[in-house]
C-alpha cells in the first residue's frame, strides 16, 4: 500500500517507520526537507522523503499529523486528498496558561473539523490514544500487550483498512463506528495523557479494551 505521511514529528515518524518496515511504500512529507529526509533515513530502504504536497499525492492512505492547521492551509492542491483515506491522529493542545495541563478536546473534534475541510476524503480518527514512545516499539514487543487503537469514521471500508494497518504494527484496532464517536475517544486520550503527565505513569502508558465474559462450560 502507498502511504503518505504529512508531518514528521513524533507520531508521523513513528507510524511511518513502522509501516515502511511492514512492507508498505511510504513517502514522508514535511515543510522542512531535512526533517523529512531524517524520517525516511530511519525507515526501510524503500521509504522516501518529499514535501507535503508530494506525500499527499503519493498516498492511497495519508496520515495527517499537523495539529491546528487545516489541510486547505497546508496542501496546495486539496484535490490530492480526494477519495483517499486520511487518518487524523491529533489530540488537544497543551494549555499555555497552565503548564502540564491540556486544553479540553474541541467540539466538533479535530477529526470532524478535518473532514469538513476535505469533504471528498474518507477521514478516520485513529492512534490518538497511543503515545509515540509506544509506537516506536517493534511488533514483537507490542503484539503480546494487545494495545487498543480506537478507529472512528463515517466510511466502514476506511475503518477496515486502518484496523488492518494497526494490526500490522502489533496493535488491536477497535471499530468505534461513525466519526462523531471521535468525541468519546478524545476523552480516552486525555485520560491517558493525565496518567502520564500528572500521575507519573510514564510515556509507555496504554489502554487495552478487553472482556470479562466467562467462557462457556
Amino acid at each position: 500500500m502507498k502511504i503518505g505521511i504529512l508531518g514528521t514529528g513524533n507520531m508521523g515518524r513513528a507510524l511511518g517507520v513502522g509501516w515502511s518496515r511492514a512492507g508498505h511504500d511510504v513517502v514522508f512529507g514535511a515543510r522542512d526537507p531535512a526533517r523529512a529526509a531524517a524520517a525516511a533515513a530511519a525507515a526501510a530502504p524503500t521509504a522516501r522523503a518529499g514535501d507535503l504536497d508530494a506525500a499527499a499525492r503519493f498516498g492511497d492512505v495519508v496520515l495527517y499529523t499537523v495539529r491546528g492547521v487545516a489541510p486547505s492551509q497546508l496542501v496546495r492542491d486539496r484535490g490530492a486528498l480526494a477519495g483517499k483515506i486520511v487518518i487524523d491522529c491529533n489530540n488537544s493542545d497543551a494549555d499555555p496558561a497552565r503548564p502540564g495541563e491540556f486544553l479540553p478536546p474541541p467540539v466538533p473534534s479535530h477529526a470532524e473539523q478535518l473532514a469538513r475541510d476535505v469533504p471528498a476524503a474518507r477521514v478516520v480518527q485513529a492512534f490518538s490514544t497511543v503515545p509515540h514512545r509506544v509506537l516506536e516499539l517493534d511488533r514483537a514487543q507490542l503484539a503480546p500487550r494487545r494495545i487498543s487503537v480506537f478507529v472512528c469514521s463515517d466510511h466502514a471500508d476506511a475503518r477496515g483498512v486502518v484496523i488492518a494497518l494497526a494490526g500490522e504494527l502489533g496493535l488491536v484496532g477497535i471499530d468505534c463506528g461513525e466519526l462523531a464517536r471521535a468525541r468519546l475517544v478524545d476523552g480516552v486520550t486525555d485520560f491517558i495523557r493525565y496518567q502520564i503527565a500528572k500521575l507519573g505513569r510514564g510515556p509507555f502508558t496504554t489502554i487495552s479494551l478487553g472482556s470479562a465474559e466467562p467462557e462457556p462450560r
